[in-house]
């Protein structure tokens, strides 16, 4: 009965013995451009921030009940949003955007 006990004892010590979580913010630089007019910037800034709300996260877990668990979560910055949609609007890669792109980057900006 004594070695049940101690048995058992020890199993629920060990549960979650080792255990890490980790958080990694990944940043980049923001990459130059231009745009052509006022317009193109303001159709560019305010399709850029109504879209900002799907932000990119990813998670990964990894656990052997009692023994090990492991979290991971990798959140991609504000710059990383602005180059991805610089490159999503600026289509022919002059590093300017025009009022034509913005505006068709403005239509498209929620599709998948």
């Amino acid at each position: 009965m004594r070695t049940t006990f101690l048995l058992a004892a020890a199993v629920l010590g060990l549960n979650g013995c080792i255990h890490t979580q980790k958080t990694t913010y990944r940043d980049e630089a923001r990459m130059l451009v231009e745009f052509e007019n006022d317009a193109a910037a303001r159709i560019f800034y305010e399709t850029l921030s109504n879209t900002r709300s799907s932000r990119s996260e990813s998670s990964t877990e990894v656990s052997l009940p009692i023994i090990f668990e492991h979290k991971e979560r990798v959140v991609q910055g504000e710059s990383t949003a602005f180059n991805n949609a610089v490159l999503r609007c600026d289509t022919n890669r002059d590093g300017k955007i025009t009022e034509a792109e913005a505006r068709i980057y403005s239509e498209h900006a929620f599709r998948p």
